[in-house]
């Protein structure tokens, strides 16, 4: 172990002495002043918050993984090229103790450049959002909404299969069924369209939603509902909504009628004596507005219920654990590169392992939908059930390569005052650092060890 510490150490010192390193934290240092000075927000104290948490230590992590893939990749590719790295290999090192000594070097000093980056974010924050420049309700909502840790729970889904096995009975029966589609693509677009039905509002109409509360919240002062709308107009309205929240057997039922924006997402705030009773909690809005028009709830996230469990400063903490596990993966990914190949390889490699990466969303939609390139290039395709399989596959592949970097942006959740659980922070271990970094370590030493390292220059 003491062989490990000597080469982190040794690491350590060559990533400060490089010139590109040095170059990237400089960048660092001034974007984080540069950013929440020059970037506007819509001038909503959340606005300010998001560019401040989510957008600056955003730049800041891409920037460390960028100065973490040049050092990573240079810790041993241009000591193989330099010709010193026999002077490790005959100490007697082995080649996990040097992989090892690279990577620790280099997740110690990200780990100390994002406490710099964190703590300067949270001086700036509490510093600008202090009692003197805030409002009595920039305050109550700054306490209850954005500096605090709020679970989130999603309404109990509608029931729905009924709907649509009747549906395509009915087309079934007169011969309508699309015969260039999977019955599957038909039964998941049937369900798709029961769903934006299931979440319509005519005028003068209702929606409910079911919600099963954990215990624990029961006793909650207050919480909010969030909620996602668009209206049949393509101009904006002030629309006027009317919501009963309660429980289903007894209790205080909470009922208030609110102006809302005809579009987009809002939020409401409920006082916790609604959650008084037994039963599932019951939400229900009521299209109570004067000129008839129908709304239409997102049928992803169009009601979700927030309700505080925590302090924001531990959520925060959590969430820089979490991108620490990112940033160290990163670090074993250039490492281990540098290890296979030359540095300029390595860094090419690590970079373009990163784009494909940034696709990590994309590639996990096409791995979970049906291709069918029948329908989509008729009259030139009469039978590719083996190319459809084919891509299906590849994309899965490649989502089971990039499942580690996928992850929900843990910034994103603590500038939104969302929760960011210590199981999250398990399996980003668990996924990062045990698994793939393990993994990478294993490629690595076998390559070291197959790997012919030159004798000194004269």
């Amino acid at each position: 172990m003491r062989s490990v510490w000597a080469i982190a150490l040794i690491s350590l010192r060559n990533a400060i002495r490089s010139r590109v390193v040095a170059l990237l934290l400089t960048i660092l240092v001034v974007g984080i002043i540069a950013i929440p000075l020059t970037v506007k927000s819509d001038g909503t104290l959340t606005g300010y918050v998001q560019i401040l948490v989510r957008y600056t230590l955003g730049f800041s992590i891409g920037i460390l993984m960028m100065a973490t893939v040049w050092a990573g990749c240079a810790a041993v590719s241009l000591e193989i090229q330099l010709k010193q790295i026999h002077l490790l290999v005959t100490k007697p090192v082995s080649a996990m103790q040097l992989w090892l000594g690279k990577w620790l070097g280099l997740v110690i000093l990200n780990s100390a450049a994002l406490l710099v980056c964190a703590g300067t974010t949270y001086g700036l924050l509490r510093w600008n959002t202090r009692a003197q420049h805030l409002g009595a309700a920039d305050q109550q909502k700054l306490a209850s909404e954005i500096m605090v840790a709020r679970v989130r729970l999603a309404p109990l889904p509608f029931a729905l299969e009924e709907r649509v096995r009747a549906r395509f009975a009915e087309l079934a029966a007169h011969g309508e069924v699309p015969t260039n589609m999977p019955v599957t693509a038909v039964l998941a677009a049937l369900q798709e369209s029961a769903q934006m039905e299931a979440h319509t509002v005519a005028p003068r109409g209702n929606l409910t939603w079911r919600f099963v509360l954990p215990a624990a919240l029961t006793h909650t002062a207050a919480f909010q509902l969030r909620y996602k709308l668009a209206s049949s107009f393509l101009a904006p309205l002030t629309m006027q909504g009317r919501w009963i929240v309660g429980r289903e057997q007894g209790g205080q039922p909470y009922e208030s009628t609110q102006a809302h924006p005809s579009n987009g997402q809002h939020s409401l705030t409920i006082p916790g004596t609604a959650l008084r009773g037994t039963g599932a909690l019951l939400v229900t809005y009521s299209n109570v507005n004067q000129t008839p028009v129908t709304l239409i709830f997102g049928p992803e996230k169009a009601l979700e219920l927030l309700a505080p469990v925590g302090g924001w400063l531990p959520n925060f903490a959590r969430a820089l654990l979490i991108s620490a596990c990112l940033l160290a993966l990163i670090a074993a990914l250039g490492v281990t590169a540098g290890s296979l190949f030359s540095m300029p390889v390595a860094a090419f490699v690590v970079f373009q392992a990163l784009v494909l990466i940034s696709t990590a969303g994309m590639i996990h939609s096409l791995a979970a939908r049906e291709v069918n390139f029948t329908s989509l290039l008729p009259g030139h395709l009469t039978s590719a059930a083996w190319l459809d399989q084919t891509m299906v596959w590849f994309y899965r592949v490649l989502e089971i390569l990039v499942m580690p970097m996928r992850s929900a942006d843990p910034m994103a959740l603590v500038a939104a005052g969302e929760w960011v659980s210590w199981p999250m922070v398990a399996w980003a271990f668990l996924q990062q650092i045990v698994l793939a970094s393990g993994v990478l370590l294993l490629l690595a030493v076998a390559a070291l060890r197959r790997r012919e390292l030159a004798l000194p220059a004269d």
